[in-house]
């Protein structure tokens, strides 16, 4: 799985509001399944255009998390917001917020 923490140029981070299960309803960081023959950067930019319409810029590996209980491996990336955002068809909304 991989992800990225957006943030824009004035720090605020992109969330989305879950249009699916599991967890419809809850707000996320954007984030996913790799497909075959991607990278996990390909596939954080991939699932930050599908859940927030966002080109995003990679800027470096955050975090990597080993959850065995689900049997997952997430890698996670700091990006910067290079587009307007608006709710895919994962997404019910999207907004930035301050990180307090």
């Amino acid at each position: 799985m991989a992800g990225s923490v957006v943030t824009s140029e004035d720090g605020r981070i992109l969330l989305c509001k879950r249009a699916i299960e599991p967890r419809r309803g809850f707000w996320t960081l954007p984030a996913g399944f790799m497909e075959l023959g991607e990278t996990v950067e390909e596939a954080a930019m991939r699932e930050a255009k599908e859940e927030a319409c966002a080109d995003i810029r990679i800027n470096g590996l955050l975090a990597t998390y080993s959850v065995p209980r689900i049997g997952q491996v997430q890698i996670m990336f700091r990006a910067t917001l290079a587009s307007d955002i608006a709710p895919g068809p994962e997404s019910l909304e999207t907004e930035l917020v301050a990180w307090k």
